[in-house]
């Protein structure tokens, strides 16, 4: 087995059976990330991240849909070392406590994993499902195919990638919105699959500067098919003009509808001090797992967000 390449490893797993992509009803909890799960010598993991904006964002200029696909086969490696290589860690919502700030620089990115003794043999591949296709408020987006940078010796092939900056004018979404992902199949262990699920709820997010030299009220609207007491993250960021300044502050709150911010505690973290206008993205994510051929357990993450702009007094 040890001499075997992962594709012929991974044609004799296709011949057991292939099934149709099916997406889990029960949200996961809070925190969890579904973990691969290992077949033999050959391990498995998948991740399906969409972002999405009711509307472009004028400000900060970040897309208003973000799709990333990865279908990772590999062995002789750990799994947390294929998370850490291929960006599949937890999120940063994941990642900052609930009712706590920190410095945005401190949490993106990818996550250090300890070194720790590997095969002789590795082998990780990014493998080719064919055609993505992207349906949600009427409107249908190809999500193309990108090769991965040849950064390791042992690490190749494709991850699906779509960054769009501003949707056609015909883009709605509705109380409860889908949306929907067709894989065409390509390689012997994605064969042609389908999933559709429930987009969180829109956040509708508002700011108003008090009369205080520091205090911004923040009100929104609740997902009222959330769990409790779930979080709602805020990416805070100072602006003089339309330039950035200072260190973006990531926060994660309750998903109450509501909230005051103290500018001067944020700035006393990093934020930048000088800044006459404040930004915040706010973001609320779903996650849930999905079966596809030989992978389960995969990770669908579907994330809504929204941008507001406040001029500090």
């Amino acid at each position: 087995m040890a001499t075997r390449s992962l594709r012929i490893l991974a044609l004799a797993a296709s011949l057991v059976g292939l099934g149709a992509l099916a997406c889990s009803s029960q949200e996961e909890p809070w925190g969890s990330t579904p973990r691969a799960e290992v077949d033999g010598e050959v391990g498995r993991l998948a991740r399906i991240h969409v972002a999405l904006q009711p509307w472009p964002d004028v400000v900060g200029g970040d897309p208003q849909l973000d799709v990333r696909a990865r279908f990772a086969a590999f062995r002789g490696l750990e799994v947390e070392v294929v998370r850490a290589r291929l960006g599949l860690g937890p999120l940063p919502h994941e990642r900052v406590g609930v009712g706590s700030c920190v410095i945005a620089d401190h949490v993106d990115g990818l996550a250090e994993v300890e070194p720790r003794p590997q095969r002789a043999e590795r082998e990780l591949l990014l493998l080719d499902g064919g055609d993505l296709q992207l349906r949600v408020g009427g409107v249908e987006l190809a999500v193309p195919l990108v090769l991965v940078p040849d950064l390791l010796p042992y690490m190749s092939g494709v991850e699906y990638e779509l960054v769009v900056p501003s949707l056609p004018s015909v883009f709605a979404l509705d109380e409860r919105a889908l949306i929907e992902l067709e894989l065409g199949g390509g390689d012997e262990e994605l064969p042609p699959s389908q999933i559709k699920a429930a987009l969180p709820a829109r956040i509708d997010l508002r700011a108003e500067a008090m009369s205080g030299p520091s205090l911004v009220d923040l009100s929104w609207s609740p997902d009222p098919r959330g769990a409790k007491d779930a979080p709602l993250l805020l990416r805070l960021g100072a602006y003089i003009g339309g330039e950035a300044i200072g260190h973006e502050v990531l926060c994660a709150v309750v998903d109450r509808g509501a909230l005051r911010l103290d500018v001067e505690e944020l700035r006393r973290l990093g934020l930048g001090g000088a800044g006459e206008g404040l930004r915040i993205v706010a973001s609320r994510t779903r996650t849930s797992t999905f079966e596809v051929g030989e992978f389960s357990g995969g990770e669908l993450i579907l994330e809504m967000r929204d941008g507001a702009f406040v001029t500090l007094p």
